[in-house]
This record gives structure tokens, sequence and C-alpha cells, in this order.
């Protein structure tokens, strides 16, 4: 087993579990105070968030993936890196083809446009399903930590 990359990886999750629960405690609730106007924060903030969220994704996949690979003789801590994996995975995949794209669509509105029934629907929908990426995100970083603490 190899713990320097266990930890590493360990580190990285709670970085994007920590990241995740500050934008949904301190920006989710300005983005959406006052929508469409309120969508103004979205647009402004979108490309430092974006390269942020990136850069993480990419150092968490190629390091949970060498974890993954440097520790596949483990039994218990391969169980606990691939549901680590898994957790993340599932955010990514949740992001991509729901959360992400609802938040460009929410950026594109114009300020002055106003609230409509469907874009009243689409945000309560967003703001319900979005803590489960935090949730996804906690878990794979408690799985990690198993994995770590267990090395």
């Amino acid at each position: 087993m190899d713990n320097i990359i266990l930890l590493i990886a360990t580190v990285l999750l709670w970085v994007a579990a920590l990241a995740g629960l500050y934008q949904r405690i301190f920006l989710v609730p300005k983005w959406f105070k006052n929508p469409p106007a309120s969508f103004d924060l979205i647009r402004r903030q979108s490309d430092s968030i974006r390269s942020f969220w990136v850069i993480l994704s990419a150092l968490s996949i190629v390091v949970l993936s060498t974890a993954l690979y440097l520790n596949w003789e483990w039994v218990d801590g391969r169980t606990h890196i691939i549901g680590a994996m898994a957790c993340y995975i599932l955010t990514g995949i949740s992001g991509v083809i729901y959360f992400i794209r609802e938040i460009i669509f929410f950026s594109k509105i114009p300020s002055n446009a106003s609230m409509t029934p469907d874009l009243l629907k689409r945000v309560n929908v967003w703001l319900r399903w979005s803590p489960v990426r935090d949730f996804l995100l906690i878990f794979a970083a408690m799985f990690m930590s198993i994995a770590y603490n267990h090395a």
C-alpha cells in the first residue's frame, strides 16, 4: 500500500467536499436570492469557479486512479478507494448531465428578465437536488479517509 498517494487523495477529496459546502452555504444563496437578477453573480463568478473545479477534478481523478492502482492488492483499501471513486464519479456525472447544464442556462438569462413559472420550477428543482452532490463528495472523502486511516 502507498500511504502518500492515499494521503494526497484524501486531502483532495476533503478540499472538494469543503469547497462544495462553502459554495452551497455562501455562494448558492446569493445566486438564487432574487432570480433572474441574481443570476448575474453566476456570470461574474463562473470563470474562476469553473477553473477551480476543473483543476481539482482532474487532479482528483488522476490521484484516485493512481491510489487504486498502487493499492489494488490491498482488498480492504481497494474497496474503500472504489467507494470513494464511485461517489466522486457520480458527482461528476450528475454535474455534467444536469447541474452544470442548468447553471449555464441560468447564467444566460438576462438580469432584467421576469421570473416565469417554468424558471421558478427549474430553480426549485436545482436547489432541491444539489445537496445530493455535497453528500456524495462528503461520502467520497469519508471513504478515502477510511482507506488512509487503515493503511
